[in-house]
């Protein structure tokens, strides 16, 4: 058998690894763990950040395309309301052309009317001072039915030229 002798030395390294264990779990664990602890707890808070950044950054994604699409929208509505607005500024002024077309038309006709009756007045002055003239002609001649008739020839000639 064996025998196991037991002397101090054995018993002085035992004590000495164990009072090293305690000073090493105190002085070197216990920090060392905090601050593995603390490592863990910022790297935690690190990516709850970045998770809570990122769902920021999408929530802000999604309203700048919700601005987007309604400017968009906006725009898209100001440029029918131009164009809109344009078609019936250019129909207003195909009215008022037609309009001021259809006037000018009236005054034009009203313009040859009245030269018309003006013209039709000075006539009835000219064959009427023909008329006179023939008159007293035939008053003065006595006239004979071929002499008439050659006398109205000479008056509608006369008419004929005085245009």
């Amino acid at each position: 058998m064996v025998s196991l002798d037991f002397n101090a030395t054995v018993f002085m390294q035992m004590f000495h690894f164990l009072l090293m264990l305690v000073l090493l779990r105190l002085v070197v664990y216990r920090p060392l763990m905090n601050i593995i602890e603390k490592r863990q707890e910022y790297v935690a808070s690190e990516i709850a950040q970045a998770e809570n950044q990122r769902a920021q950054a999408a929530e802000l994604r999604a309203q700048m395309e919700a601005d987007l699409q309604k400017a968009r929208d906006e725009a898209k509505a100001i440029i029918d309301r131009a164009t809109k607005a344009s078609e019936e500024q250019a129909q207003e002024i195909m009215e008022q052309a037609r309009a001021d077309a259809q006037r000018l038309k009236e005054e034009a006709l009203a313009d040859i009317q009245r030269e018309r009756e003006k013209a039709v007045a000075q006539l009835r002055n000219e064959v009427a001072s023909l008329a006179v003239l023939v008159a007293s002609k035939v008053v003065k001649k006595g006239l004979t039915i071929d002499e008439q008739h050659n006398l109205v020839q000479e008056a509608i000639k006369e008419v004929g030229q005085l245009h």
